[in-house]
């Protein structure tokens, strides 16, 4: 796990050189252990790569980064896990390649020699890397299956670079604080930029499961997305159920086990929930070495403490339980210090950062995450409002926009603002299956965002407040509304939301955090089951995960309610932390960056109903306001 950073252009060494250094420096966090670059002039051209190291496979000098093939002269800098390294790197000895290091990297450059970009298909796990094709010189940049790891680039009149974090772009003078209008609005439609926007202009994410290849003087020449979500199978609805959980259970396991590949110290994130106890107990049945299970409970708020439920979880499966109290007082203050790792603002994230930082001062370097387990088992209540809504629109679309917006405002009569909001847009908007659920996930409403100075069709997005062009096709399956909701939030919420958090937030405290359910060969399986067969009507949500692991549960757990690790930030917010809020939201208000109108409003929202879904509002303005003071200010 590491913080790269490659340059590429008709540029002056010495500031490629400049430039390197300012941009390793700005990911030191990502990697404490060792840092290497190196910086060559081989024509007209100068090419820069460096890399920040957290050792994990190989902690010796041999998985020193840059690392170079002496066989055909490529470098490669990279980030991330190949964790099907070991069986690459078999085949690859029998094919007559030679190995130095026992490290991942050296796997993944003699597996570009074997097979070119191609290799991208024979990779199980989460990377990010740029690769100097020596004998074609051309630089090569990729990105895992479903964007576990994140790569971010910018280009310019004869050069193009690209790191791990949008903060080293900056710092390497080759991007500005420069907020994007449409990042902007993306951020306050939904909590988190929307990709391949960043916040900052200019700046782009490379999009998931996909390579570029540039030339010498930084231009793209190539660009392809090497992976898709699979296409439905519907010989899986004529299975026997028992085969089908066998064959997932199986394919699960696998998975786990490969995620069980580490030279430093492992633990497992552990909730009271399905999806933690799954990834722990099928790693205790896999792993030679004991396995440590951390949980993070707050001791001022114990009725929200899931603790007691994962100690007893923890005990029954055999694990090395660690209880990590954090009391108010210091959670407040790693949130304030969390918004100095801010790469991005962000709605959400707090709490993971507050459960990395917990569990990597215990000593732990790698932790195991039940990430992803609700997108691909349908976990959310969002797989079954989605298709009822739509259902519900389509037969009242019908009727003027008039007669549905006067309905929406007698339904919601009594309702909370936001929800009020909500129902509107629901209700006058024309859309789909694929509008209905991005109404559903949205956080601010058109009104709110008019109201900021937002609106979408100045700004050149959808009604959706997405960049049109850019919406992956494969995210949608004509018929199959289960299935299409599974895939629009893994592309989406998972992967703008919850992975780029789980990124910072872990690497702002150098401890990788792994999500087993995200592995490519668990998501090809339950993305192409058909979405009656995955989650058949009336069923419990995760209904298959739950007979996969069954013996995992407890009957206790198959019965509770679903419950997230959250923080209580609207509590805070009236209390402890109602200054900093004003402070933030004052500074927001004279920045320019958006209409105090609309600041005001979302404002006099929450203190109307201060227990409603209004505070998340106000939060990602408070977000917002502290990246945006800390980042142009170096507060």
């Amino acid at each position: 796990m590491c913080g790269i950073a490659a340059i590429l252009g008709v540029l002056q060494p010495e500031r490629v050189r400049s430039s390197m250094i300012a941009m390793l420096h700005a990911q030191a966090h990502r990697g404490p252990d060792d840092q290497g670059s190196l910086v060559t002039c081989p024509g007209s051209y100068v090419l820069g790569l460096g890399n920040r190291r957290l050792a994990i496979q190989d902690t010796s000098l041999l998985g020193h980064q840059p690392m170079r093939n002496d066989d055909t002269g490529d470098l490669l800098v990279y980030n991330g896990e190949i964790y099907n390294a070991p069986d690459l790197r078999h085949f690859l000895e029998s094919s007559g390649y030679g190995f130095r290091s026992h490290s991942d990297t050296e796997v993944l450059l003699r597996a570009y020699q074997h097979w070119g970009t191609k290799c991208l298909s024979h990779l199980r796990g989460m990377f990010a890397f740029a690769l100097w094709d020596s004998r074609r010189e051309r630089l090569i940049v990729a990105r895992d299956h479903i964007g576990i790891k994140p790569l971010y680039y910018t280009s310019g009149e004869g050069f193009f670079a690209c790191a791990s974090e949008v903060t080293a772009l900056i710092q390497g003078g080759f991007a500005k604080w420069d907020v994007g209008s449409r990042a902007l609005a993306g951020y306050l439609a939904y909590g988190s930029v929307q990709e391949p926007l960043t916040i900052c202009e200019g700046v782009y994410s490379l999009p998931r499961g996909s390579w570029r290849e540039i030339d010498t003087s930084g231009q793209i020449l190539a660009n392809e997305r090497y992976w898709n979500f699979p296409t439905i199978d519907s010989s899986y609805r004529n299975g026997q159920a028992q085969s089908l959980v066998e064959e997932g259970r199986a394919i699960l396991k696998t998975a786990v086990h490969r995620h069980l590949l580490s030279d430093v110290p492992l633990g497992v994130f552990l909730s009271a929930g399905l999806d933690s106890t799954a990834i722990l107990g099928l790693s205790l049945q896999q792993s030679r070495s004991p396995i440590h299970a951390f949980t993070v409970t707050f001791p001022d708020h114990p009725a929200d403490s899931e603790g007691k439920l994962a100690e007893l979880t923890a005990a029954r499966l055999g694990a090395h339980f660690h209880d990590c109290p954090i009391s108010d007082a210091t959670a407040l203050r790693w949130i304030e210090q969390a918004f100095q790792h801010m790469d991005q603002p962000s709605l959400d994230g707090f709490n993971t950062y507050i459960v990395a930082r917990a569990v990597r001062e215990q000593g732990i370097v790698v932790a195991l995450s039940g990430l992803g387990g609700d997108e691909v088992f349908g976990g959310y209540n969002l797989f079954r409002r989605v298709p009822q809504t739509y259902s519900v629109m389509s037969f009242i679309g019908q009727l003027p926009p008039g007669v549905r917006r006067r309905a929406a405002d007698l339904a919601t009569l009594l309702a909370a603002d936001v929800f009020r909001q909500k129902a509107i847009d629901i209700v006058t908007s024309d859309v789909g299956l694929i509008g209905t659920y991005f109404n559903h996930r949205r956080l601010i409403s058109n009104r709110g965002l008019t109201l900021l100075g937002l609106g979408f069709r100045g700004l050149g997005l959808s009604e959706d407040y997405q960049v049109p062009e850019l919406q992956h096709k494969d995210s949608y399956v004509a018929a199959d509304h289960v299935s299409s909701v599974g895939r629009l939030d893994a592309s989406f919420y998972m992967q703008n939301t919850l992975l780029r958090d789980s990124d910072v937030f872990g690497m702002a405290n150098s401890l990788e955090i792994r999500v087993p359910f995200l592995d490519r060969d668990v998501m090809e399986w339950a993305f192409r089951l058909p979405g009656e067969v995955l989650l058949p009507q009336n069923a419990p949500s995760k209904y298959l995960l739950r007979k996969m692991c069954a013996e995992l549960y407890s009957s206790s757990q198959r019965r509770h309610r679903k419950r997230g690790f959250t923080l209580p930030i609207a509590a805070w917010m009236q209390g402890p932390l109602s200054e900093f809020v004003a402070d933030s939201l004052n500074y927001l208000s004279n920045s320019g960056l958006l209409e105090k109108r609309g600041i005001q409003h979302l404002w006099a929202s929450f203190k109307d109903d201060p227990d409603s879904p209004a505070w998340s509002r106000v939060w990602a303005l408070v977000s917002l306001s502290n990246w945006k003071l800390r980042r142009t200010t170096g507060c």
